[in-house]
């Protein structure tokens, strides 16, 4: 790989930003400081340290996703230097990137998402009408770890193989395994602890994917309640008939309980994007770069 993918590159390129907007500010609120004598205001601080933080994840978010630490450094030092992005570059030479391992990373967090949805299938509506407020935040944590995943996949660029190993049927089937015969009070102590799960960093990583115009691929997680639903499916699967010379095979039992959850290939979380993908955060200065 001598050069970034398309989905890569928008990740570079935001990167960058985010460096060339930095570089901006310190040189208008210098430029102030000298002609006025004022510091900066504690906003302009908070400004500043936020989009510094939201970077960081942009770049914690990129090496996740494969993108080679020197491109993202290349293209970091460029917008410190107020240097205007240019994809064309000559690309340093990359280290080994190990595939195998991202996806082992990226597996760990699907099937910690598929154990949310299916708490959530066999507690999440009696956890919603007595603890309203754990109910949100078990629903928005589920949320950002699926977008997440997503966004990251589709840089990946995942191909069918390793769709089928992450998130394929008989992953489903494992999950609903994972909560079938467990006692009421099991279940609520296990809503309430992925509720309460710290996903700042992620949750960051995944706004600043969605404003470098990463969305979900066409192969992905499905949307949450998708995926509640294919775990009750998995959890309560149609009878099958009495004629026969004997039980469906377990594959045909999976097939047949995707069916019966209308979970569809085209059924996938979108991220929501309020500026079109190829341009660079809604909140960025300008700083006339060049597309």
């Amino acid at each position: 790989m001598s050069k970034p993918t398309r989905m890569q590159t928008k990740v570079l390129k935001a990167v960058h930003v985010h460096a060339a907007t930095a570089r901006v500010m310190q040189d208008r609120a210098k430029a102030t400081q000298q002609t006025t004598g004022q510091s900066p205001p504690a906003s302009w601080y908070q400004d500043v340290h936020g989009r510094a933080v939201l970077r960081q994840e942009l770049e914690n978010a990129a090496t996740a996703a494969g993108i080679p630490a020197v491109w993202v450094a290349q293209v970091r030092e460029r917008g410190d230097l107020g240097m205007r992005w240019r994809a064309d570059v000559h690309w340093r030479a990359p280290q080994f990137i190990d595939r195998d391992q991202l996806l082992k990373n990226l597996e760990q967090q699907v099937r910690g998402v598929q154990d949310m949805a299916a708490v959530a299938a066999v507690h999440g509506e009696r956890g919603a009408k007595s603890e309203v407020g754990t109910a949100q935040m078990f629903d928005r944590t589920l949320r950002v770890l699926t977008q997440r995943i997503n966004a990251v996949a589709a840089v990946l660029e995942v191909s069918a193989t390793e769709a089928e190993q992450l998130w394929g049927a008989h992953t489903w089937s494992t999950a609903a395994e994972g909560v079938r015969d467990h006692n009421h009070d099991t279940l609520a102590d296990r809503w309430r602890a992925h509720a309460r799960t710290d996903t700042t960093d992620l949750a960051l990583q995944a706004k600043a994917l969605t404003d470098a115009g990463i969305t979900a691929g066409t192969r992905a997680l499905p949307a949450p309640s998708d995926m509640t639903e294919l775990i009750r499916a998995q959890l309560s699967p149609t009878t099958p008939p009495e004629t026969g010379t004997g039980p469906a095979e377990p594959g045909a039992q999976i097939t047949e309980a995707i069916e019966v959850a209308g979970i569809t290939s085209d059924t996938a979380t979108e991220l929501v994007i309020t500026d079109s993908p190829d341009q660079s955060p809604a909140t960025t200065t300008d700083l006339g770069i060049e597309p």
